[in-house]
């Protein structure tokens, strides 16, 4: 939807000497649906189609991909026209400080009931790809990687905020009518509770990161019946919730 780069080239002073560097750029945007605000983002240029579809499957205003009638992006607001209105809905300030309304947790049991199980191995593979082709975090360490994978596949998206990766790789999962019930999310960034929660609604069974989970983040696994693993590197993993999925 957006053609603008994801990163500028600005000068800037080494060592005594001027040179070119390429500083991640950013946007905020306002997230509309059926009229109503429900975030107010900082985020990379780029996906914005995915994200509304993202956000709203991760916050719960939706269920399935048919559900969204229309996305339009005019300036700096993304509208989403939905064939329903949402339900009861709570306000929320997500680890990354963002505001925003989202479906009541409370009212909804999230379980994931995926049987599917990975190899260890396999996990650590993906992880090695994902960081292989993180290209904009080469280019200016600026950004965090989400990738969803699976035995089909993978999709990787690159964004300044590790939610908006997030959405943003779920969204495009959700359009390409990906099966999440045997697909891993990877990422570069710490993993809260409401990351966790994202994932368990579009029903990922494995969320696993290459730093550190937050305790929010293992209760919420916990729950939800996700996998969650952290400090993927290398071979080396610790799994904290739910190990049964994974073959070592």
């Amino acid at each position: 939807m957006h053609n603008m780069r994801p990163y500028i080239r600005v000068r800037v002073w080494r060592n005594g000497r001027e040179v070119l560097d390429e500083v991640a750029r950013e946007r905020e945007l306002r997230m509309l649906v059926n009229g109503m605000q429900v975030a107010l983002l900082r985020l990379s240029p780029g996906h914005e189609r995915e994200l509304a579809y993202g956000y709203c499957l991760g916050e719960g205003l939706i269920k399935h991909a048919d559900e969204v009638e229309e996305v339009r992006l005019e300036e700096s607001e993304l509208h989403v026209r939905l064939r329903h209105q949402p339900g009861e809905l709570e306000r929320y300030i997500s680890s990354d400080c963002v505001s925003g309304w989202r479906s009541s947790i409370r009212r909804h049991g999230i379980k994931v009931s995926s049987t599917a199980s990975f190899r260890a191995e396999q996990l650590a593979q993906w992880m090695k790809l994902m960081q292989e082709l993180s290209l904009v975090w080469k280019s200016t360490g600026g950004v965090h990687t989400a990738m969803l994978a699976s035995p089909g596949g993978y999709m990787l998206v690159e964004d300044v905020s590790r939610h908006i990766a997030v959405d943003k790789v779920i969204g495009m999962a959700l359009l390409e009518g990906t099966e999440f019930s045997d697909a891993c999310l990877l990422t570069s960034g710490r993993v809260p509770g409401d990351m966790v929660v994202k994932a368990a609604r579009a029903g990922i069974p494995v969320v696993a990161s290459r730093t550190a989970p937050l305790f929010s983040g293992i209760l919420s696994a916990e729950q939800t019946g996700v996998t969650l693993v952290g400090f993927l590197r290398g071979s080396r993993m610790n799994i904290y919730t739910h190990p049964g999925r994974l073959e070592l």
